[in-house]
């Protein structure tokens, strides 16, 4: 039997992270490295020497790269100065702002990234999509391979499983986010309340774009310049106010959260009571103010029918849940670690993949040719009897082989680069080049 040329040495595939983020860089340093067209970045990179798969994960906390190659320490430097080179005004500061992890601390830093560990906000939920979206951006572009598509996959599963069993995503943890979750809780639902958004800022926007997940009727948003208000709505398909008509809504919005950098009070005690007086909505009116400093007076609760709420309640909230995500932190990293034993075993064995492929596709072949010649030489053979004899090769071929296979795997999971070895040599007997793995991943 002849095989054809196998992976042409027991070389371990290294799975490298170069990456630059929120915790060592500012914003400016971030823009200036961004990747604005990925797909020719991923090209770049897959293009490189020894990169036999590549990714890039870019979030505005973020930017990563995931790359896999038999030469990890020479392939990790090559990669982190094309990384600090995105930016030559700023490379010394970049060079010194990227962070590295190779193999088990890579993939441990993957699943941190989607159980939300990693994140400014502990648990945030957006990261998942970001996460996957990247993947799925490489595959499209042809650039990801086995190691790749199982570590993501993997953490994938790993951050859903987390947020499932510690509820690390439960629960606001900024003042913008409290108010949305204030304003659920207290009216129940916010399918269909009639909600005022004032300042259309970046804590105003936040806050506009959390309610628009929630609630089914257009967000109102007023802004001191106007356009800014228009800019807002038209994306979330909500409804601008001019600033100076914001009184009006007043007579029937179940929820204003004022959300302003005015420097003085906007909404008064004498405003908002006489828009009581006129008022045609049965429910309470809420209204939760979150301007630093506050735009709403403070005898504003003394109104009957009116309920308000600042920044100091909804700081009580947002600590409060803050410290129930930090207990949740030390069950994540024990799942985390659980899992990396289980990854760590299933990315060594996948080292020896080409060798069992190329040995049971060449074994099957053989089958197949063997058993068409016994066939013609039996002679008359109904379907039935064609069908007994194939399943019969078949399974004593698989039974014949499973040792070797699974021997294969062992050896990868130890580490046992002479029996691999070994295997190569006694398998790539047409002594050709071995494959382009490029070609097979």
């Amino acid at each position: 039997m002849v095989y054809p040329a196998m992976h042409s040495s027991s070389k371990t595939d290294h799975v490298i992270n170069i990456r630059i983020t929120h915790k060592t860089a500012r914003v400016p340093l971030m823009e200036a490295v961004v990747f604005k067209d990925k797909p020719q970045a991923l090209a770049e990179l897959y293009n490189m020497e020894n990169i036999t798969e590549c990714l890039i994960l870019q979030t505005c906390n973020r930017i990563e790269l995931y790359l896999v190659s038999e030469e990890g320490e020479e392939t990790l430097k090559t990669a982190k100065q094309y990384l600090a080179n995105r930016s030559p005004l700023h490379y010394e500061e970049a060079f010194n702002a990227i962070e590295i992890s190779l193999n088990h601390e890579a993939y441990k830093h993957l699943m941190k990234i989607t159980a939300g560990l990693e994140s400014m906000v502990i648990g945030e939920e957006q990261i998942l999509n970001q996460v996957w979206d990247s993947y799925l951006e490489a595959e499209k572009a042809k650039v990801t391979g086995p190691i790749l598509k199982h570590l993501f996959n993997r953490s994938m599963t790993v951050g859903r499983r987390i947020r499932d069993a510690t509820g690390i995503n439960k629960g606001a943890v900024s003042v913008g986010s409290a108010a949305v979750e204030l304003a659920a809780t207290l009216l129940g639902n916010l399918e269909d309340k009639k909600i005022l958004v004032m300042g259309a800022g970046e804590i105003g926007t936040l806050v506009a774009k959390a309610l628009a997940r929630r609630c089914l009727s257009p967000i109102l948003v007023a802004n001191r310049t106007y356009s800014r208000a228009v800019t807002l709505a038209e994306g979330l398909a909500g409804q601008a106010v001019k600033f100076d008509q914001l009184q009006d809504v007043l007579v029937d919005a179940d929820v204003v959260i004022c959300a302003t950098s005015a420097p003085h009070t906007l909404l008064s005690k004498e405003l908002v009571s006489s828009r009581m007086s006129q008022r045609t909505n049965q429910n309470n009116l809420i209204i939760i103010d979150i301007s630093n400093p506050r735009n709403v007076e403070k005898n504003v609760q003394e109104i009957p029918n009116v309920k308000l709420y600042n920044i100091d309640d909804l700081q009580l909230i947002a600590e409060k849940n803050l410290a129930e995500r930090q207990k949740c932190v030390e069950t994540a990293c024990y799942m985390i670690d659980d899992e990396l034993v289980i990854l760590d075993d299933d990315l060594k064995k996948l080292s020896v993949r080409l060798i069992i492929s190329s040995l049971l596709s060449d074994a099957e072949q053989v089958r197949h040719t063997e058993l068409d010649k016994a066939l013609n030489m039996i002679g008359n053979v109904d379907d039935k009897q064609r069908k007994v004899i194939d399943d019969l090769t078949s399974v004593l071929l698989k039974q014949t082989l499973l040792p070797v296979i699974e021997n294969l795997r062992m050896a990868a999971s130890n580490g046992d680069k002479d029996l691999i070895e070994v295997a190569i040599k006694l398998f790539d007997k047409a002594g050709k080049n071995g494959f382009d793995t490029k070609d097979v991943r």
